[in-house]
């Protein structure tokens, strides 16, 4: 009986590969680069957008949704695909704790792209140098996420950049913040590239040289105490900022940052919203934050970030 019934399994099987045509297994267009934009005359915002690419090689969207195509299956049945950009951050493996997310967005009105665009080339492309890759930007109006505030978010082959119609109406303290945030989307991944895992191995190492019989990744506010903090100057408060961290995790606030990345993150956002005089006087009581920006204004500096 077995036997039958793995004949007539196996014919079946042979029946499917003899009934599919080859014409449906060649798909030469479905490896299609979708962040190559195509200029549209007849769209001022498509047309904006694309002449940004062109002077950048950077893609701007206003949808997450950037393509569709019609397409076979392998059974002959058609239907439609669409290309949508990821917004899942994926620095450092799988994230410990609680991955960044984007927890919500709305599309921003296509009225307020050109002043977006005027804004990133007049005050963000002349900082990001060709060393920098920036895959693409999506503007949006509001957007929340659970670990990088509500202005800028880098996922996977995205920069997401939000608030775009208050641009124009932005404080000086606001935009500086603002363009901060940015400035962390675009620069993380080069600052993480393995070419500067020494440097990075010694940032992380000024905080970790501290805490004994812990992490100092994930390190809970319990175990801010003497039995687990040493190597201070008598005398000095047992905090985050103490042991290098420029606060808690961003997600977690009872905790120290929870991966390398995101106090590298941190680091990056805080160095480009303060001159370099600024910075050094906001933490001069923190010698060790001292040490790991120096640490990373290094980096930056070899990256032409000024």
């Amino acid at each position: 009986m077995k036997n039958i019934l793995f004949v007539i399994a196996a014919c079946f099987m042979l029946t499917l590969v003899s009934c599919r045509k080859e014409p449906f297994t060649v798909f030469p267009d479905y490896d299609k680069n979708w962040l190559a934009m195509e200029d549209n005359p007849n769209d001022a915002t498509i047309h904006a957008n694309y002449q940004f690419y062109k002077e950048t090689g950077i893609p701007v969207f206003v949808n997450d949704t950037i393509g569709s195509q019609k397409r076979v299956d392998v059974f002959g049945k058609t239907y439609t695909y669409y290309e949508v950009l990821s917004l899942s951050y994926s620095l450092g493996g799988i994230p410990s704790g609680p991955p960044p997310v984007v927890q919500s967005f709305t599309y921003c009105n296509k009225a307020d792209v050109p002043a977006a665009l005027t804004f990133l080339r007049n005050e963000i492309m002349p900082v990001i140098t060709g060393k920098i890759h920036v895959p693409s930007i999506l503007l949006v109006e509001n957007m929340n996420t659970n670990a990088f505030g509500n202005y800028a978010y880098k996922g996977f082959n995205t920069v997401v950049i939000a608030q775009v119609s208050k641009i124009l109406s932005m404080s000086a303290a606001t935009k500086a913040d603002y363009k901060a945030a940015i400035f962390r989307a675009m620069l993380t991944n080069a600052v993480l590239d393995s070419k500067y895992a020494g440097t990075l191995d010694k940032f992380y190492a000024v905080s970790k040289k501290f805490v004994t019989g812990r992490d100092a990744y994930g390190l809970n506010s319990f175990y801010l105490t003497s039995i687990y903090i040493v190597g201070l100057p008598a005398g000095t408060p047992l905090t985050f900022q103490a042991i290098g961290f420029l606060g808690p995790d961003t997600r977690i606030t009872s905790s120290s940052p929870i991966s390398t990345w995101l106090d590298v993150s941190m680091y990056i956002e805080a160095a480009m919203v303060n001159t370099d005089a600024q910075f050094k006087q906001k933490y001069a009581a923190y010698p060790n934050i001292l040490t790991k920006y120096g640490y990373i204004r290094q980096i930056l500096t070899d990256l032409g970030i000024k």
